[in-house]
């Protein structure tokens, strides 16, 4: 069973930002990377460019 965007997502920010990881954690259930965005950018603009590096580094491996 493959995983879904955000438990790659999810993953990758405990990986890459421990120290950041729940700031920058989304449901797990989420496949959509307009979505994580979306909800991480809400938090902060600061988080939300944090994401969209993430999303990014994970779409490149794939």
């Amino acid at each position: 069973m493959s995983s879904t965007l955000a438990e790659r997502y999810n993953r990758e920010a405990t990986r890459l930002m421990p120290h950041m990881g729940s700031d920058l954690q989304v449901d797990p259930t989420i496949n959509a990377a307009s979505e994580i965005d979306e909800i991480v950018f809400r938090r902060s603009e600061y988080l939300g460019g944090m994401a969209a590096v993430l999303l990014a580094l994970i779409a490149r491996d794939n």
